[in-house]
């Protein structure tokens, strides 16, 4: 049972450019509701303060092997206040699907700026979906130029998990 004394709110933050990663952030802050922490979960570019929250986590799905400017903007922005509260980061790529070991390395590299400005306590990459309607032209001949075939990859029991260990992995850090 979460103490009632402590504050325990957390900041689901993300970058999205077709929805996928902002579902993900959506389920991240549904499960950490669940286990009884009061979330906020809003686009990187509508947080404001972070003073409100004993702990953030903040994704970005992955284009051309980086985090989306907008994230990264986020975590310089708040590279000092994120210094000092539990952090948690997570990737969102469709190539992530194929989990080989070139690819998982390739996922966590596209992390590599954002580690410049913060230090994450947990990281995580995941799987998303390429769903051509809607995408812009060169995004779309990106994922064609890739040979990638549309379709959604993302596991949610992963996902799931890996929220569900939060609280106990950021919050032990504190004690």
């Amino acid at each position: 049972m979460i103490e009632e004394t402590m504050n325990t709110k957390i900041l689901v933050a993300y970058a999205s450019r077709y929805g996928s990663t902002r579902e993900i952030a959506d389920s991240v802050a549904r499960t950490l509701e669940k286990a009884g922490y009061t979330v906020d979960c809003m686009n990187v570019m509508d947080v404001s303060d972070l003073s409100p929250y004993a702990a953030v986590v903040a994704g970005s799905p992955i284009y051309m092997g980086k985090w989306l400017v907008e994230a990264v903007d986020f975590v310089k922005r708040f590279s000092v206040e994120l210094h000092e509260k539990p952090l948690a980061v997570f990737a969102v790529g469709y190539s992530m699907k194929d989990e080989t070991d070139m690819i998982r390395r390739s996922a966590s590299a596209s992390m590599t700026e954002v580690r410049i400005y913060v230090r994450p306590q947990v990281e995580g990459l995941f799987a998303g979906k390429f769903e051509p309607e809607g995408m812009s032209r060169a995004d779309l001949d990106i994922m064609k130029m890739a040979g990638a075939v549309p379709g959604d990859a993302r596991d949610w029991s992963q996902l799931s998990r890996w929220a569900e260990a939060l609280p106990s992995v950021l919050f032990s850090l504190k004690e």
